[in-house]
């Protein structure tokens, strides 16, 4: 038995469909098709994969969908997911620089009887320096709340990825993890094992534009 995760032994590349027509101004913010699905590269049985995370992007940003489901108890605030991106998709270093971001969400706030999503940003541990810090207003969020989980759509526009360039720079690097208090947590690839939320060599890339 390999004490490497199999996901590590693969650098995983993906092409994100281009939506010229998100974010919506009307009704649900992205609804993002299956196209934009992300595969299961953790390699875990899809039977465990209880989040699923849509991506696509147009020149104006990059829009982000996810679905958690198979939950047994009510979503409260403790529930979020992370992503980190960094619009050089630098391979080579290690430790996070200016063009790496880190934003969190919240399907529900902690206050408020409307529970509406929050997203905040946050520092990347041990980075060389820090991506400037963003107007957090000017991302949209939609959130959707049932029984079994909830929907999260965030559109982050080009003005809070500092160096979020297509033409000139058209592959990201990216990854995601979720935490919810009753199904554990879920990583795009590697988990707890590596240091993925502090080194952008262990990210995947998302391509812009095939």
């Amino acid at each position: 038995m390999s004490i490497i995760p199999h996901s590590f032994l693969f650098r995983h590349s993906i092409a994100l469909p281009e939506l010229t027509e998100i974010p919506h101004k009307r009704g649900r913010l992205l609804n993002l098709p299956e196209s934009a699905l992300l595969p299961n590269l953790s390699l875990e049985k899809k039977s465990d994969q209880w989040g699923k995370l849509k991506l696509a992007w147009n020149k104006e940003g990059l829009g982000i969908g996810i679905k958690v489901d198979q939950k047994q108890h009510p979503t409260t605030a403790t529930e979020y997911f992370q992503i980190w991106i960094d619009t050089r998709d630098t391979k080579t270093i290690h430790r996070a620089n200016r063009y790496c971001h880190l934003f969190e969400f919240h399907p529900v706030g902690k206050a408020g009887k409307q529970q509406k999503p929050v997203c905040s940003q946050l520092p990347i541990n041990r980075a060389q320096s820090d991506a400037p810090t963003c107007d957090l207003s000017e991302i949209k969020l939609w959130s959707k709340v049932n029984s079994a989980g909830y929907e999260l759509d965030a559109w982050l526009p080009a003005s809070v990825l500092y160096g979020f360039d297509p033409a000139a720079y058209p592959q990201l690097g990216f990854y995601y993890a979720i935490s919810d208090s009753e199904l554990g947590k879920q990583f795009m690839t590697v988990g707890q094992e590596f240091p993925y939320g502090q080194d952008p060599s262990l990210w995947a890339t998302i391509r812009l534009g095939d």
